[in-house]
């Protein structure tokens, strides 16, 4: 079946008021003159954007379902729920938690390829944890983390069979660097986070084959001009990839502006980080044993300390068009492509282009979803 999508295309380089031609779940071409095309379906989306479906790589939950806490039937509820906010494929991410629930997550995601036949494309988990550092762990577990061990880390691998595709750890841990190595040579996306290392062992887990940063700015030891450490090392080097929380509370707009000076576009992607409480009423919910209270829009611990985000991604692109005018293609860049190159699917996934996996969503001017499409399907509009 050939089909298309009339509207403003956002393609990598530039917004093309037009058509995207489908044939099937691949798209066949962007004409910017649409004419009597021998096409079975057109949808007419003239006055929104065409945009390349969003890929979020930091997702714990949504609407009382929680990665950690419900597994494989919470995976697929989010899966179902992740479309109608413009998300086409994710990596379900965990919170840290004992070994024996970690394997457990894992070993019952390795077939969620058949487990999920429609909703957004899981990509494979991400493991936010137990690796992590005590000193700047946040919402995590303090009972749960752990330093990495050798055996330990090649039965993570062993038993994953290529279902964990990223991984957060903090590389000053005892044994890090070389869990660092071992992990990225078995093809897992190793990002740095939750973490109190210095510049130096920052750049030696560069070398060791780290790729990226977790929630830019959070989770590490702010910049100090005569200490410098992995936020220095994150802002100041031109290799290493970095994520951040648009939602303008866990970073404000300032401090934004300055990682999209050093990073975007090419080196910054947007993540949600988004937990089970996002898109439910304001109140006291329970998180992995924890009491999470969320008001005006942002999950708090007791403490004080921000849990995690309430906000999506579709939000988050909102926040960057009208604070810093950035072009829809670039936009597109980071909440797609550069998410889907990070782990491998940028051939397939992340935008709208010749022979590319027809995942498009519709946007219209303030970032609302009007349709979205899956694998060539209408899921949502």
């Amino acid at each position: 079946m050939r089909w298309g999508i009339k509207g403003k295309v956002v393609t990598p380089r530039k917004v093309i008021p037009g058509m995207v031609v489908m044939r099937e779940n691949r798209i066949e071409d962007i004409l910017p003159h649409p004419g009597d095309e021998d096409l079975e379906v057109v949808y007419d989306f003239k006055d929104s954007f065409i945009f390349p479906g969003l890929v979020d790589l930091h997702i714990h939950g949504l609407q009382g379902e929680d990665v950690t806490e419900g597994g494989v039937k919470s995976i697929q509820k989010i899966s179902a729920l992740l479309p109608s906010f413009g998300v086409t494929s994710f990596l379900p991410t965990t919170f840290t938690a004992d070994l024996t629930t970690l394997f457990k997550i894992i070993e019952k995601t390795k077939n969620w390829e058949r487990a999920l036949s429609s909703g957004a494309r899981v990509l494979g988990l991400h493991l936010e944890g137990p690796y992590l550092s005590s000193g700047r762990r946040g919402a995590h577990d303090a009972t749960c983390l752990r330093k990495p061990h050798e055996e330990e880390i090649k039965s993570l691998v062993h038993k994953g069979e290529g279902v964990i595709k990223r991984i957060t750890i903090a590389p000053e841990l005892p044994g890090a660097l070389e869990a660092i190595e071992y992990l990225a040579q078995n093809g897992i996306l190793i990002s740095l986070g939750h973490s109190e290392a210095d510049y130096e062992t920052s750049k030696r887990a560069l070398e060791r084959g780290a790729k990226m940063v977790t929630h830019l700015f959070n989770g590490m030891d702010p910049l100090h001009h005569r200490q410098p450490n992995l936020l220095a090392f994150a802002l100041g080097n031109d290799e290493i990839y970095a994520e951040i929380i648009a939602d303008k509370i866990h970073v404000k707009p300032e401090v934004i502006k300055i990682a999209l000076k050093c990073k975007a576009p090419d080196h910054l992607c947007i993540v949600s980080d988004a937990l089970k409480v996002s898109n439910l009423p304001e109140g006291v919910y329970e998180l992995s044993g924890q009491k999470v209270e969320v008001r005006e829009g942002m999950a708090y611990l007791p403490s004080g300390t921000l849990a995690g985000s309430t906000f999506l991604l579709h939000q988050m692109l909102y926040n960057l068009k009208e604070l810093f005018s950035i072009s829809l293609p670039e936009l597109a860049k980071m909440a797609s492509f550069i998410p889907a190159q990070l782990v491998g699917k940028e051939k397939e996934l992340g935008s709208i282009e010749k022979g590319k996996i027809a995942d498009i969503v519709v946007f219209d001017n303030h970032f609302r979803v009007k349709a979205t499409f899956i694998n060539g399907i209408k899921i949502r509009g």
